[in-house]
């Protein structure tokens, strides 16, 4: 109880809270879609294409998140046009634009001075360091998420299972498709301040597949997701002050135990079932 309350009145701590659930609300979300169109790779591909992004930030003094927003999302759509064109994969074009990006980036960033980039907070995340500009930031993409997510969501849905029904039925795959990637673009900077480069691919994946053993609907996913996001999210936050430990590893680490949690509870359940 003590080490609650001294995390609750602890100024850092909420200061950063907001941001921190707000990130957790978004990648829940965006999770439930990453997997039903089976898109982690993606995510992997464009969180480290970020680092391009935040490169050129770095070398031009221009804001870090905008900056790579910019550069995730033209990846992301990127990644939705190339498997049109003949010889050319998503897994291979997301090879292809991971690599280069990622090589810039730190081309980039090794030009830099120590003072001008946390390396370690690109890497695997720092939310201590948001800045009210970051903030903003964040809040303006995740309500741009947020209200995809709820007029499109529905949609994503019916083509990640069937999308020649979902053609045959008027439904605009293609330009549905394009605001998906654009979406998961906006989702994986969303994440890089808590979670860093490496790290966010975690925050969109591991809560929908907790949610995935629990849920059927897409609502019911969802909720799942969120609430597995929001527990795993404030249990890695309290750990991580009690241990001292990397906020953004942390609540990776604590979501990576939900989903074997989950993992077994349904093994058990569905043996259970049997005898």
């Amino acid at each position: 109880m003590n080490l609650l309350q001294q995390f609750f009145l602890s100024p850092v701590m909420q200061e950063i809270l907001l941001p921190s659930f707000l990130i957790a609300l978004i990648a829940s979300s965006m999770s439930v879609m990453v997997l039903a169109h089976r898109l982690s790779f993606l995510t992997v591909g464009v969180s480290h294409t970020s680092l391009a992004g935040l490169g050129i930030a770095v070398m031009l003094s221009l804001p870090l998140l905008p900056t790579a927003t910019v550069l995730a999302v033209v990846i992301a759509l990127l990644l939705a046009v190339l498997p049109k064109r003949q010889g050319i994969t998503e897994d291979t074009g997301t090879g292809l634009l991971f690599a280069g990006s990622m090589a810039l980036g730190i081309i980039l960033i090794s030009k830099a001075s120590k003072q001008d980039v946390d390396l370690f907070g690109l890497l695997f995340g720092n939310i201590l360091t948001i800045t009210s500009d970051e903030l903003h930031w964040l809040l303006v993409i995740g309500s741009a998420i947020m209200l995809m997510f709820i007029t499109m969501g529905r949609s994503w849905w019916s083509i990640a299972f069937d999308p020649v029904t979902a053609f045959a039925e008027g439904m605009r795959t293609s330009a549905l498709r394009l605001f998906l990637y654009g979406a998961v673009g906006l989702s994986v900077i969303m994440c890089v301040k808590l979670a860093g480069i490496v790290l966010t691919t975690g925050m969109l994946v591991l809560p929908a597949a907790c949610a995935w053993f629990w849920g059927r609907s897409l609502l019911s996913l969802w909720l799942f997701s969120v609430l597995f996001a929001g527990f795993g999210t404030a249990s890695g936050m309290i750990l991580s002050y009690a241990q001292d430990w990397p906020s953004g590893a942390t609540i990776v680490m604590v979501l990576c135990v939900f989903f074997l949690s989950s993992w077994g509870m349904s093994w058990l359940m569905q043996h259970r079932h049997k005898l």
